[in-house]
């Protein structure tokens, strides 16, 4: 009996002195957790004028492969490589010797047919003085008049061939159509030349190219958001490789197409190169200047989620409310806002702004107390 007694009273103490159970704690959700501290950025509506900014080549004003306006080998290549060339101003030659000759042949066809419609003219006179005794007849006189107009047209048959020939003697040498700089020469002397295949038996098209760079060209793509903003003779700042100040310059042309791919707009920006020391083919950026205007504003630091997904907290109620945006970058500290959200939106954020999901309870941070202001002793 004292065995059992002390058994139990064992028991008993050993289940006194043992760890006491504990039930699982809730996990507590958004609308449980404690409220946490937030600050407040109000969007604002403000005047802006962002640089628009893009990178592209520079391209001469005018560019032209210039081949010959006759058949025929190459005689003379009056010009090289580097050289400055006015309008009007030989720059090679074909070899003119059979259009010579063909000039000749036509010269003397055209006297043959003058002076063979000049006689018929004549014949034609006679007749028809006769006609008026009685002395011709009807049919005869008909044959006198086909035969004059019929040497009339011949002789203006020949000067018309006489008068293209000429003009090929002239076409032999091919001079500027415009100022500018020789950047590649193609074909030297001797070499065959056809006006219906370009490069004659093959090869290049033309037998030198010149270049109009009194004026170059800065040719960028702008992305298609900016479309509304471009206008021409908008201010520009070219960088150009190679120089380390920027060109002031102008919007020239605006393309009035939006590349598919790139989602881009084709923009040139004039600028004045008299002395060619920008040469075409260099890399270039651009800053476009446009006109203020006036856009909603948003702190960067309120705005949350990667492109095409951003978004931001507001309060409503005491707790955060996610909102979806739409927004374009304007400098390191502000967005700009283009949809969503009204002027006088106030954005929650702050140090906590990582902790912030939809419905959590929030409380905005009290300004500090400034410090109480004691007298001056004396």
């Amino acid at each position: 009996m004292l065995r059992r007694i002390l058994c139990l009273t064992l028991f008993v103490g050993l289940a006194a002195c043992g760890p006491s159970a504990k039930a699982p704690e809730p996990k507590q959700d958004a609308a449980s957790t404690e409220a946490i501290t937030i600050t407040t950025s109000k969007v604002e509506r403000t005047e802006v004028a962002s640089a628009i900014t893009g990178s592209g080549n520079i391209t001469p004003s005018r560019m032209t492969d210039i081949g010959p306006s006759v058949d025929g080998i190459i005689a003379e290549v009056m010009v090289a490589v580097g050289d400055t060339v006015k309008k009007g101003q030989p720059l090679f030659r074909t070899r003119d010797v059979d259009i010579r000759l063909q000039v000749q042949e036509m010269e003397r066809q055209v006297a043959l047919a003058r002076a063979q419609n000049a006689n018929a003219q004549a014949d034609l006179k006679r007749q028809t003085a006769l006609k008026a005794g009685g002395w011709v007849s009807a049919s005869r006189m008909d044959a006198m008049k086909t035969n004059a107009e019929v040497t009339r047209a011949q002789a203006g048959v020949w000067e018309a061939r006489l008068a293209q020939a000429k003009q090929n003697l002239t076409d032999t040498i091919v001079r500027a159509p415009y100022d500018g700089v020789i950047t590649r020469k193609d074909v030297y002397e001797g070499r065959f030349m056809s006006t219906r295949v370009p490069g004659g038996m093959g090869g290049a098209s033309g037998v030198v190219q010149i270049m109009d760079i009194d004026t170059v060209a800065a040719i960028v793509n702008v992305p298609e958001v900016y479309v509304s903003q471009l206008k021409l003779d908008m201010p520009a700042k070219v960088r150009v490789d190679g120089f380390d100040k920027p060109f002031d310059a102008k919007v020239a042309v605006i393309n009035h197409r939006v590349d598919n791919q790139t989602r881009s707009v084709e923009v040139r920006i004039a600028i004045e190169n008299k002395d060619h020391k920008i040469l075409p083919g260099l890399f270039c950026n651009v800053e476009l200047m446009p006109e203020a205007r006036k856009v909603l504003v948003a702190s960067r630091k309120f705005i949350l989620g990667g492109d095409g997904a951003h978004y931001a907290f507001i309060a409503e109620n005491g707790r955060a409310k996610k909102i979806a945006l739409s927004t374009r970058d304007l400098d390191a500290e502000r967005v700009e806002i283009l949809s969503n959200v009204p002027d006088g939106t106030e954005l929650i954020g702050g140090a906590n702004i990582g902790r912030l999901v939809d419905g959590i309870a929030v409380k905005t941070e009290e300004p500090p107390t400034p410090p109480a202001r004691t007298a001056a002793s004396n």
